[in-house]
């Protein structure tokens, strides 16, 4: 079985979080290719990373930063995971 510790491609140590936030695409649109589509999506690949800003609840302050989305999957309760790097 391979290491965990090999195969961990963050740079930061995770904790736990939790906390509402808002999301804000910076400048507008996005303009992507797509690559294909079905009945139920489209997948799209980007030139550059999407843009967004976001808006955190940290310790009674509301805190902004511009981040980046790496990655978006769904859940099996068909919630959607988002991928964040700031």
């Amino acid at each position: 079985m391979a290491d965990k510790k090999i195969m961990e491609r963050r740079v930061a140590e995770r904790r736990f979080f939790e906390t509402e936030v808002t999301f804000k695409p910076e400048g507008g649109t996005n303009k992507v290719r797509s690559v294909d589509i079905s009945e139920s999506g489209l997948r799209v690949v980007s030139e550059k990373p999407i843009a967004i800003c976001i808006q955190v609840h940290e310790g009674g302050s509301l805190v902004e930063y511009d981040a980046q989305l790496v990655w978006a999957r769904m859940k099996e309760d068909g919630t959607i995971e988002y991928g964040l790097k700031f």
